[in-house]
């Protein structure tokens, strides 16, 4: 990808001055790798500048390719940069950062979520110039199969993510192996260009990234506080800083509390329970409430979706509150039903239905992945177990914006930080090293005769040193045993096809339909 006549230094400098911005020499190299490779990785904690530079590519990918800044201005169908994500939260932060529209990958591949994974499906090739996937680290194998599935040629492809983070709930480590394989184009921010006196959950993240617990861990900061306590005092040491932060003017929006385990004392179960008291109390008669197994939900709760359902608008880790029950003499269908509000659509649950969301006062890690909050509530005690793992403790650290608080254990803090957990197994950094590398297979010397082919190749080539066998000839030795002939076998990429560099029926002459006919 070029843009001749074009100074990307000099595009780049009148970006930063209608940004008002300086752009560090990482991000600067960041910018014009996207801008010139047809797939490239952004990584980088939090901090580092993504954000920054995700709207940077943005803005001059525009202006070098005469695109207006507002897409309704677009007249030319579908605007050619597509924004997805894999949470619908995280969508709508990279919309509210470049001005653009987003939305989550299930729903711009046209998938619900409840598909197979062993089924075949077809998902419509996409439209436009650029793709961008941000919290890439979310998605797994089968999800980034279908994406990847979808992309056309001439496509340029930008993900986007912090390879420290938990990986995907479903198989795989997508990201993680991407990264590995230094063929492809990336770069990592790892400069913190946000001054360590604005924040002090940034550089705790970085030194949690790292496998240190720093030393000032248990000193209380203006916008971070450690809070040491034993399991059985989890609820009431939260239910303190909560009630102390209401009186303060913080809802319950801001306020959100993560654990990782579901079950316990200091489990999400228990703690949902004891913050629905605080925020949502019985007592009120012209607030309706009504239970589900072991849960009572009441008008006002904080809730989190389940579940997939883009005919709704509405996706897995998507949170809102519910604004009326009613119950079943009151509707038509003569069920039990609960309306949620999520941003601004509302959504309506029959009683069969209600199992796709749960209360969200408090919720797990791995479902508060792709959001930030104002306020974060982090307990770690020994009970957690196997829990204890650094990707979890760095990923939930980095979900608060202003205001972090930690409780629990020391030494279940200090557990989490060394322990890395299983590295999940795959073989996909593997198969693209090899599809990737462009050298010979084996190092003997090609014949003179094939270098006017191997120029055909344009670079892309494969040489391989085989000993030459065929239908008639497999069971026949060689007739020199010492200098088997060399075969030159070629990587023809659609590329060469478009470029007009290799004939893509190259070795097909007289050949016909009729050749491969079963002969009777």
């Amino acid at each position: 990808i070029a843009y001749p006549g074009v100074d990307l230094d000099l595009e780049i400098e009148h970006l930063q001055s209608n940004l008002q911005i300086r752009y560090g020499a990482s991000q600067i190299e960041a910018i014009k790798a996207a801008l010139l490779s047809p797939f490239f990785i952004l990584t980088g904690g939090p901090g580092t500048g993504k954000t920054t530079v995700l709207k940077g590519i943005v803005r001059m990918f525009s202006e070098l390719n005469d695109l207006p800044e507002d897409p309704k201005d677009y007249k030319d169908g579908l605007f050619p940069i597509l924004l997805a994500a894999p949470t619908g939260r995280a969508a709508k932060r990279m919309q509210e950062t470049t001005g653009l529209p987003g939305s989550t990958i299930h729903r711009l591949l046209g998938l619900t979520g409840q598909e197979k994974e062993s089924e075949e499906l077809y998902t419509q090739e996409l439209e436009g110039k650029l793709l961008i996937i941000d919290e890439v680290s979310m998605v797994d194998t089968w999800l980034m199969h279908r994406l990847l599935k979808s992309v056309p040629q001439g496509m340029q492809v930008l993900f986007v993510g912090d390879k420290d983070q938990l990986p995907s709930v479903g198989p795989g480590q997508v990201l993680f192996d991407l990264l590995n394989c230094k063929a492809l184009p990336q770069v990592e921010l790892n400069e913190i260009f946000r001054q360590s006196g604005d924040s002090s959950i940034i550089p705790l993240a970085h030194e949690i990234k790292n496998g240190i617990l720093p030393r000032d861990f248990r000193n209380n900061q203006a916008d971070r506080s450690f809070l040491p306590c034993q399991t059985h005092q989890i609820e009431l040491v939260i239910r303190q800083v909560v009630e102390k932060a209401k009186s303060k003017g913080f809802t319950a929006k801001d306020i959100q509390i993560l654990a990782p385990m579901y079950k316990g004392a200091a489990g999400i179960d228990a703690i949902n329970t004891m913050m629905q008291e605080i925020f949502n109390p019985k007592g009120n008669k012209k607030r309706r409430e009504v239970a589900f197994f072991d849960v009572v939900y009441r008008v006002g709760d904080k809730v989190l979706q389940l579940v997939n359902q883009p005919e709704n608008n509405v996706f897995n880790g998507d949170m809102g509150e519910i604004t009326a029950i009613q119950f079943a003499k009151e509707t038509e269908e003569k069920v039990d039903q609960i309306t949620i509000l999520f941003d601004t659509v509302e959504v309506t649950y029959n009683r069969n239905n209600w199992n796709k969301f749960v209360l969200a006062y408090c919720c797990s890690i791995h479902k508060s992945q792709g959001s930030e909050f104002t306020m974060v509530i982090l307990p770690m005690v020994k009970q957690y177990g196997r829990m204890l793992r650094r990707n979890l403790l760095y990923t939930a650290i980095t979900r608060s914006k202003s205001k972090l608080i930690l409780c629990g254990d020391y030494e279940a803090f200090e557990t989490a930080v060394v322990s890395t957990g299983d590295i999940r197994k795959t073989m996909l950094h593997e198969k693209l090293e090899r599809n990737l590398n462009n050298d010979k297979v084996f190092t003997a010397e090609e014949p003179a005769e094939s270098k006017e082919t191997k120029a055909l190749g344009a670079g892309n080539e494969v040489a391989v040193s085989i000993t030459e066998t065929t239908t008639e000839s497999a069971t026949q030795k060689p007739e020199n045993k010492e200098s088997p002939k060399i075969i030159p076998v070629y990587h023809l990429t659609s590329g060469q096809i478009s470029d007009g560099s290799i004939d893509p029926m190259i070795g097909m002459e007289n050949i016909t339909p009729e050749t491969f006919m079963n002969e009777k």
